[in-house]
């Protein structure tokens, strides 16, 4: 059992990024959701709400990352190292961080582009945010600004199964996931606990229960009732439709496309 595909969306909702390897950190893959467009009133925002974000390519530079508006052609550069200080509470969901503000040339740009008043927001190293407490195992695990947790991940037969029952082709990236794992056996994942790749230690803490950004095609942004009409057939958990599993970070270190998954 192998890993196949890993990605990064360093800003929380926009494109991803395809890597051959990372570094894994206790907040998850390295730049992972480590940045967040909020309104005015410092709430995060997401392709829920927000559909245009889905039009945001972003890729991967020695020192920065790149992002294009795919609409518009303009782009911009974020720096990996911010050296900002300006430091403000957003909040997550139900949680509520210190984040540091972008600053005006990157406020201005994005609010440009996307059309309506927003900020670009970095989660520093320092700022910690604890997963739920309900599914914390050692009580230090922590995350990005991701919806809850460090790490998604999904085995390969999941999505195929998906596809022998969906009348639409649905590709790995609607899911978002972090780590993609070529194991067949369909949601293989969810019984995932202690894990370990390489050097790297993991633990599945609770399935991945989808919204409805996995109904936006990320290359023309057109929304249908799928994947999760499907889905509701045969992953639905109360009134939870789950796919992947979130997993948490015990031990750092790297991770590289061919590592093998070693179950506890």
């Amino acid at each position: 059992m192998k890993i196949t595909n890993l990605f990064i969306y360093p800003i929380k909702s926009l494109g991803g990024i395809s890597k051959n390897s990372a570094e894994v950190g206790m907040k998850g893959l390295a730049f992972d959701r480590r940045w967040t467009l909020v309104g005015p009133d410092n709430v995060f925002l997401s392709q829920r709400t927000v559909p245009v974000l889905g039009n945001f390519l972003v890729k991967e530079l020695e020192t920065s990352f790149l992002v294009k508006n795919k609409k518009t052609n303009n782009e911009i550069e974020i720096p990996k190292s911010p050296t900002v200080s300006d430091s403000e509470i957003i909040k997550i969901w139900n949680d509520e961080i210190n984040a540091l503000n972008m600053g005006a040339f990157f406020n201005d740009w994005f609010s440009k582009e996307t059309g309506m008043e927003v900020r670009l927001f970095f989660q520093p190293e320092v700022s910690i945010r604890p997963i739920d407490f309900k599914y914390a195992v050692n009580q230090t695990e922590e995350t990005s600004l991701s919806d809850g947790y460090p790490i998604l991940i999904i085995s390969q037969g999941s999505l195929n199964k998906l596809n022998e029952h969906c009348p639409e082709t649905m590709v790995m990236e609607r899911f978002r996931p972090n780590i993609v794992i070529d194991e067949q056996t369909p949601h293989f994942e969810d019984d995932l606990k202690g894990f370990s790749i390489g050097s790297v230690e993991l633990y599945g803490v609770k399935p991945c229960a989808r919204c409805i950004v996995t109904t936006i095609n990320p290359d023309d942004l057109v929304k249908t009732a799928e994947p999760l009409k499907t889905l509701s057939t045969y992953r639905k958990v109360g009134n939870k439709i789950l796919f992947g599993q979130n997993v948490v970070v015990h031990k750092t270190g790297l991770i590289k496309i061919g590592d093998e998954i070693v179950i506890a």
